[in-house]
């Protein structure tokens, strides 16, 4: 929605650009964000000319001076320093989908991830970098966000639930609050079959000084049995956890 200000309207702008697989034209981006055309053109243009977005012939992307924004805000998280070699540790003692994320208000973050080549295809078509809660609330590790910021449950249960993806999805209220209490009561999130057929997803929290970090595993139900790949999470979950307590207490 249009609030008229500058930086608002900036923000609707690069939030529908980043909404797309592809360039967004001008007219598009018009209609989704309620601003006029020349408006949108003039504050694009300037996103532009600050490396934010780029420009091509079929309309505006997202610029290469956002990657250097997520990896200095990652930085700053303290997770680029300590995550990655965690996260790629994960991938290899598995062989699937390994990652790090974080919330940020109502959605997910995904700071790193570490995969194998045969599922480049899944990672381009169906990962999102940042997901809101409502779209999460079927995912591992939404479930962990809900679990550990219940304030958002009701804005979950409101929107409809999760969507449904699969026949496994959980979209019942009271079977959703179930899982979250399981939550609640072990710290870990397991997923089976409800975003995509063949795969299964677990997640772990990890509590930090600064933020709350979630590490998970995304694996293929032929891949790794998930019981193992549980306690490979929890392990590597636990070797973070350690060596971001230990970096706060030097810090301090």
């Amino acid at each position: 929605m249009d609030d008229h200000t500058v930086l608002g309207r900036a923000s609707a702008i690069l939030e529908a650009v980043g909404a797309t697989s592809g360039p967004s034209s001008l007219a598009k981006l018009a209609t989704e964000t309620g601003i006029p055309k020349p408006t949108v053109r003039r504050i694009a243009n300037q996103l532009v000319a600050q490396r934010i977005l780029c420009r091509d012939p079929r309309g505006y992307r997202l610029g290469l001076r956002l990657i250097d924004l997520g990896v200095a805000a990652a930085s700053q998280l303290g997770t680029a320093e300590f995550a990655a070699p965690y996260v790629h540790e994960l991938h290899e003692r598995t062989g699937q989908i390994a990652w790090v994320c974080t919330f940020d208000g109502d959605a997910l973050v995904v700071l790193d991830k570490a995969f194998a080549r045969e599922h480049s295809a899944i990672i381009a078509a169906h990962w999102d970098p940042r997901m809101p809660i409502a779209a999460a609330a079927g995912t591992a590790a939404g479930r962990l966000l809900l679990s550990a910021q219940p304030a958002y449950v009701e804005q979950v249960l409101r929107s409809g639930g999760p969507p449904k993806l699969t026949p496994h999805t959980v979209t019942s209220p009271r079977m959703l609050l179930g899982r979250l209490q399981r939550v609640a009561d072990t710290g870990v999130a397991h997923e089976w079959e409800e975003n995509r057929l063949g795969w299964w997803c677990a997640a772990v929290l990890v509590p930090a000084p600064a933020a709350n970090y979630v590490f998970g595993l995304t694996a293929e139900t032929r891949g790794v049995p998930m019981a193992r790949g549980i306690t490979q999470v929890q392990r590597i979950a636990e070797h973070f956890g350690r060596e971001l307590t230990l970096a706060a207490d030097k810090a301090n």
